[in-house]
């Protein structure tokens, strides 16, 4: 699986029908993504790059990530910042095929 880093604002459809309103479809460069299924979702709420000793509950990320299947062997990484207010497009998995495994047979000895 190859990555390819983003890190760019992207537009969001939201599943309205499912809980927790996960994306149904993205556009990103003005190309529209449709969502064959979530992989995996997480929260991130981790204090970041913040180097204080007073950390306050606010400064902490507030990330919703979910990582969808679109067509084309692709899985994007996507979240939701809610300190932010937008969906960023983190980075792109691509899957790639299964190569053929190179399968020799042995001599077993019993060749006639």
């Amino acid at each position: 699986m190859r990555a390819q880093f983003v890190d760019e604002p992207v537009k969001v459809e939201l599943a309205q029908e499912v809980p927790g309103k996960p994306p149904a479809a993205l556009e990103w460069r003005g190309q529209r993504f449709r969502v064959e299924r979530i992989e995996a979702t997480w929260h991130d709420a981790a204090w970041g790059p913040l180097r204080t000793t007073s950390k306050r509950w606010w400064q902490r990320r507030h990330r919703t990530y979910y990582q969808v299947k679109v067509p084309g062997e692709r899985i994007l990484e996507v979240y939701y910042d809610r300190g932010l207010g937008r969906w960023i497009l983190y980075r792109i998995l691509h899957l790639e095929p299964e190569a053929p495994q190179n399968r020799s047979i042995a001599s077993t000895g019993d060749e006639t």
